[in-house]
């Protein structure tokens, strides 16, 4: 029975193994949870926003308009980081906007004295690729809890009539982000300036701010506010600004071994923009959120 008992002796050699075997595993632990969750992966991320009950025009202009279109922009933009060094990364966001519009085209006839009169609007909705919006930020590496970037933004027009803003704009850009535990906190944002484009449209002078809250709720769930405020600096008065509040829920998945993300928000429009005195767009916007995403 003793000689069953007798402990085993593990040459030198192997123990040596072993420890620097488990100290790998627990540093290559340490590295993954300290990973910086905006600057580690490569994501491939489609957005969808619906704001129903919008009124294609004021009332001013066509008396019989109603708050009973929508307008749906659909966002295709992939994030991708480029690590130049130990200190540096660029990392990059490409927005595709692919947008339907609430329009009409004019009905002429003859008025009762006989001459051409604007008798009333054909409402349709207008469809297609819209602004296509580059931009790069530049990066320092400045440990797992903080985010820090400034870049630069491009606007390139190419779309058709309402649908884009029809003038080439460039301007800074910034984000800033606190990731620690399950809280990611911060914003990123951009104002451009049109340098040319179609001289009989509107000049282009507007700031962008997307703020991000998200919690995590446990792996798989997390709550997220994701409020995209945006301010017209060509309208007097403040009467450009767009400042909506909500959230939702999202949800961390793996299909077919790929990781993913997916979430649905709403969010109020507190502020709206005035065309001619008016408020045309909705109340509410919904929007739902996909993203894949690929470690660096």
């Amino acid at each position: 029975m003793s000689r069953l008992l007798r402990p085993v002796r593990v040459p030198v050699g192997v123990r040596s193994l072993l420890a620097a075997l488990v100290v790998s595993l627990l540093i290559t632990e340490s590295a993954a949870a300290q990973r910086n969750p905006i600057t580690s992966f490569t994501r491939v991320w489609g957005e969808w926003d619906v704001v129903p009950n919008t009124q294609w025009a004021p009332k001013s202009v066509d008396p019989s308009a109603l708050p009973d279109r929508s307008i749906q922009i659909f966002k295709f933009q992939p994030v991708v980081p480029f690590r130049l060094n130990d200190d540096w990364t660029v990392l990059t966001r490409t927005i595709f906007r692919f947008i339907s519009l609430p329009t009409a085209d004019p009905i002429i006839g003859l008025s009762p004295a006989g001459g051409p009169a604007l008798l009333g609007w054909d409402q349709r909705s207008q469809a297609g690729l819209s602004d296509i919006s580059p931009t790069a930020f530049l990066v320092p590496d400045l440990g797992p809890d903080f985010t820090v970037g400034l870049g630069s933004s491009l606007v390139v027009p190419v779309g058709d009539g309402a649908i884009d803003s029809g003038k080439l704009s460039v301007g800074p850009a910034l984000l800033a982000f606190f990731h620690r535990g399950p809280w990611v906190v911060g914003a990123r944002m951009r104002n451009v300036w049109s340098v040319g484009g179609e001289s009989d449209r509107d000049n282009v002078n507007r700031m962008v701010v997307r703020g991000l809250l998200r919690y995590q709720l446990n792996p798989d769930w997390y709550m997220i506010s994701s409020p995209i405020i945006s301010a017209d600096w060509t309208q007097p008065d403040g009467k450009g600004w767009i400042v909506p509040i909500g959230g939702g829920v999202g949800r961390s998945f793996r299909l077919a071994g790929q990781r993913m993300q997916a979430s649905v928000e709403a969010y109020y429009n507190v502020v709206k923009p005035q065309v001619l005195g008016e408020e045309l767009l909705g109340d509410w916007s919904i929007r739902t959120q996909w993203q894949i995403l690929f470690p660096n």
